[in-house]
């Protein structure tokens, strides 16, 4: 379902952009065409669904100004519901002008009040940046920003070819405690690989690189599913991830990843509270 989503997404880009004026095909100074292929989007990826304003529920942080397109840090915050008996359990990261622009899946523990993400994404050309955040109840909320920056998706992978090959699915995990929140704890998750995303020239050979990207992470705590993604080619090399989980008295961090050439990648870590500090066991 999810890859059917996104080929249909990628070939709407592609028809959008050759119906309309070369000028505009990047909708970099028109906000006429912004709005258009926002509308666009939405029918393909959500249909009819009612997204409303996410003012309070859910809080986007990107650069105006992308000093690297092929790098651009974003988070977003969410907050409590005001129906107790709800809340989110998804956020969808669309990127109204990349070549796929639904370009991920989150999800999180559902018993958190408030959840934290960072990453970095790639920007094919100027754009806007949307989180759209699912509820239990079926309610979608919307935070939008739009970033300038350009050529993210065809920037050439940084460093040597055959060293990000072999180094492929090497992963670090840091935890710490979150202030003046003893339940709750901050992981940050960096996982070595290429990101090719079928849209980069090898820099020596000037050849197109075959696309090899990690489409699927989950991180489980004490066997429980904390945060999971379900990606694509937008996530930039090297995937990081900074979120927020509950941590309770200590236990088992794994992290799992696959890539579209079968590779399956783990690894844990034994987590453990010492002196009010959460810490992994026997560093």
């Amino acid at each position: 379902m999810y890859r059917a989503l996104l080929y249909i997404t990628f070939a709407l880009f592609f028809s959008l952009t050759f119906s309309v004026k070369a000028e505009e095909a990047y909708c970099a100074v028109s906000e006429e065409c912004r709005e258009a292929r926002w509308t666009d989007l939405k029918q393909t990826i959500f249909k009819d669904i009612d997204i409303k304003s996410g003012e309070g529920i859910i809080e986007l942080s990107t650069p105006k100004r992308a000093p690297d397109a092929a790098f651009v840090p974003m988070s977003f915050k969410t907050h409590k519901l005001k129906n107790q008996d709800d809340f989110i359990t998804k956020v969808h990261l669309v990127i109204d002008m990349n070549p796929s622009p639904y370009s991920g899946t989150f999800k999180f523990a559902t018993n958190l009040d408030q959840i934290e993400l960072a990453t970095r994404i790639r920007l094919d050309a100027y754009t806007k940046v949307r989180v759209i955040a699912e509820t239990k109840k079926g309610d979608y909320f919307m935070a939008a920003n739009f970033v300038k920056g350009s050529g993210g998706c065809a920037a050439p992978p940084l460093g040597d070819l055959d060293n990000m090959i072999a180094n492929a699915g090497k992963i670090k995990i840091k935890v710490k405690n979150v202030e003046e929140k003893d339940d709750i704890a901050e992981a940050k998750i960096m996982i070595s690989h290429p990101q090719f995303n079928g849209l980069q020239a090898n820099p020596e050979t000037t050849e197109m690189i075959e696309a090899y990207f990690i489409y699927n992470v989950e991180v489980t705590y004490n066997d429980k599913i904390v945060m999971s993604l379900e990606s694509d080619i937008s996530i930039s090399q090297d995937p990081t991830f900074r979120f927020n989980f509950p941590v309770g008295e200590g236990g088992d961090l794994k992290i799992t990843a696959k890539d579209i050439d079968g590779n399956i990648y783990s690894h844990s870590e034994k987590l453990a509270m010492q002196d009010n500090q959460l810490k992994i066991a026997f560093q």
